[in-house]
């Protein structure tokens, strides 16, 4: 199944989440994403968190939620990479359907993260 498929099938609406990190890079065909990474506007993280199907994760002082393979971050923005999940959502690159982090962020994003495998992924 591909991350488009996968994404699509979590129902979640339109306008209020966005596919981040090796994800774009998955749905452009550049290398294979290992999971899928997504953010979410606060009002839908809460009814994820409420609906008992995902596990809460605490990492970096804010509550993920995990299941199978998808990782929901409720808040993009920290200190060296200063955003917000809106501006991300509002800048997507549309795929089929599904919203992507937009390369440009994606670049900022990955620079901010700093991991040898974000370096590489620049490049």
């Amino acid at each position: 199944m591909s991350i488009i498929e996968k994404v699509k099938k979590l129902g979640l609406p339109l306008g209020q989440y966005v596919v981040i990190s090796s994800g774009t890079l998955d749905a452009l065909g550049i290398r294979p994403a290992n999971d899928i990474d997504l953010t979410v506007l606060s009002e839908l993280h809460e009814a994820l968190r409420m609906s008992g199907e995902w596990k809460e994760e605490n990492r970096y002082g804010k509550m993920f939620l995990i299941q199978e393979g998808i990782e929901i971050n409720p808040d993009i923005s920290w200190d060296a990479y200063p955003t917000s999940t809106e501006e991300v959502i509002r800048t997507a690159l549309v795929i089929d359907g599904v919203p992507f982090m937009n390369l440009d962020e994606l670049r900022k994003f990955k620079t901010a993260l700093g991991r040898e495998k974000d370096f590489a992924d620049i490049v």
